[in-house]
């Protein structure tokens, strides 16, 4: 059996097809759950969408993974955040820029470290005030991180809507999403908590050596946190499903951890990522690349998750890509793909293990080939 680092998504079994069963009947649960309980509210941001020409109109279960965001990201941090000064905010923001810039990336993420464990970490024992004013504050915590660039853009039109309300509309919304909140976090633990069983014990051993160091915040990430992901990218499958079978073209784009000859594969580099010249017979990347010559799609090895979209000119809805990561890169890399014009769908590591963040070694990574089959609409 694997070692297994926070999560896996196989616990017992010989995979994760069970998983995704378990996923499937919860996320059903969440939207009826989330949306009886505040489609007013739902339909009331969408009306300013529409009155203010903010953006075109998405789904509403899209708009409800937003207000269960909010609610368990003011349940994990809201208390940090309304300790943050603003010139260490300001650093941070102006540091998390300068790191997509590949030269600039290095000297970035050191300085990156020791402020995000000097500033993002104090925590407020103060009962926190339902106000709008601390939603800004929560929002400019979570742009201070780096971690959350796609939730940011998301929950800055949420404090525009809410701008206009008066302080008990913002209020009695507050606690709304807050109670959404406590409920997903100790109903997600019943039905996804058996996949997730090591991610305290992970904060209470091996976290603390990533203290000073640029993913303090992204390693630290609370369990419930790996839930959000989870049923977020389940929501986010079934939103851009329909287009994603449309799409003309299909790219698998597979992350470097799931390579087996780690330190000498030969994959060469392309404008679109690393191409796999298949030079380990058991390698899983090449598998997946001649699954993909089977069935019409790319694959494309991804070094980091910051390279995964090129800066390429791209025919609108035209590309469809799934993207391979581990759970708590799910919902903010389908959203950057979309907003790039690509068409997401996703599939999860069955457990994570790359050097860069979650183990000293490495391990190599797998994916559930059952579930990348259903994805790219092929019927078993």
């Amino acid at each position: 059996m694997k070692e297994i680092i926070t999560y896996t998504l196989c616990n017992k079994d010989k995979n994760s097809n069970r998983y995704y069963q378990d996923l499937s009947i919860f996320t059903d649960e969440v939207i009826s759950k989330i949306y009886n309980e505040s489609n007013n509210w739902i339909n009331d941001f969408k009306k300013f969408i529409l009155k203010n020409n903010i953006e075109k109109l998405r789904s509403n279960a899209e708009y409800l993974l937003e207000l269960l965001m909010l609610g368990v990201l003011w349940r994990c941090y809201v208390n940090k955040a309304i300790l943050l000064k603003n010139t260490p905010k300001n650093i941070l923001i102006k540091l998390s820029k300068l790191r997509e810039k590949e030269n600039m990336k290095k000297s970035s993420d050191f300085f990156r470290g020791i402020l995000e464990t000097l500033f993002l970490y104090k925590n407020s024992s103060h009962k926190v005030d339902y106000t709008l004013d601390n939603v800004k504050k929560l929002i400019q915590w979570l742009s201070a991180t780096g971690e959350f660039k796609q939730e940011v853009k998301r929950l800055e039109k949420w404090e525009k809507f809410l701008s206009n309300k008066s302080e008990d509309e913002i209020k009695n919304f507050l606690l709304l999403i807050i109670n959404l909140g406590e409920w997903f976090e100790v109903r997600s633990e019943e039905v996804l908590g058996i996949y997730t069983k090591n991610v305290n014990e992970f904060h209470d051993s091996t976290y603390k050596k990533h203290k000073w160091k640029e993913d303090y915040i992204y390693c630290g990430r609370k369990r419930v946190e790996y839930h959000l992901n989870m049923v977020g990218a389940d929501i986010l499958n079934r939103a851009y499903r329909e287009e994603f079978l449309k799409t003309k073209e299909k790219r698998l784009l597979l992350p470097a951890c799931m390579r087996l000859n780690f330190n000498n594969c030969k994959a060469y580099k392309t404008k679109n990522g690393y191409v796999c010249k298949n030079c380990t017979k058991s390698c899983k990347v090449n598998e997946y690349t001649k699954l993909g010559e089977k069935y019409n799609f790319e694959v494309y090895i991804i070094p980091h998750e910051s390279s995964a979209f090129v800066k390429e000119k791209i025919k609108k809805d035209y590309t469809g890509i799934i993207g391979v990561a581990c759970v708590l890169n799910l919902i903010s890399g389908g959203w950057k793909a979309k907003e790039l014009g690509f068409i997401p769908q996703c599939v999860l590591l069955d457990y994570c293990g790359c050097k860069n963040h979650w183990h000293e070694k490495g391990i190599v990574t797998d994916i559930n080939s059952d579930r990348l089959l259903y994805t790219i609409g092929v019927e078993k």
